[in-house]
């Protein structure tokens, strides 16, 4: 014979079927920002490398005030700039490292800059206008500025031809 199932473990098996669904669910977000991300910075790397490997291609190195170096690698040809830069110490709490495009109209923030654990920031991709003569790393809120509110840690002269 057929033995019926109790109602107390019929609600328990759909709990725990409802439950697999939501982790499906959940795991199925979670594939697809990975995917995102992972495009994401597939297709900065492939920036990166446009500006490495153009001919053009310049690097300026300057020290960080009060430690660190900033590099900058840029292409006038492509159009495009990498930052990064290493040894920086942990900023005051709340705070952050901002990056800015320096030209004749003023600074131009171009970013908060991710420090990881070891000091090194991820490289950003940037687009500098041909005016662009400086760039520019100050300490600023967390969440970014408009406008800078500290002295500059690094200000490194950009190579215009």
């Amino acid at each position: 014979g057929v033995v019926p199932l109790r109602r107390g473990r019929s609600k328990v098996l759909a709990g725990l079927a409802a439950a697999a669904a939501a982790a499906a669910v959940a795991l199925g977000a979670v594939a697809v920002d990975a995917r995102r991300d992972l495009g994401e910075a597939g297709a900065r790397n492939q920036e990166m490398i446009a500006v490495l490997a153009a001919p053009d291609a310049q690097t300026v190195r300057q020290p960080v005030t009060p430690g660190g170096t900033g590099t900058v690698v840029i292409s006038r040809s492509a159009g495009r700039m990498v930052f990064t830069s290493s040894g920086l110490p942990e900023p005051p709490r709340a705070r952050g490292y901002a990056l800015w495009l320096m030209g004749p109209d003023g600074p131009r923030p171009a970013g908060m800059l991710e420090r990881g654990e070891d000091g090194i920031t991820t490289p950003v991709v940037l687009t500098p206008s041909p005016d662009d003569a400086h760039i520019a790393i100050t300490v600023e809120p967390a969440t970014g500025s408009r406008k800078p509110t500290t002295q500059p840690i690094l200000l490194a002269e950009l190579p215009t031809a």
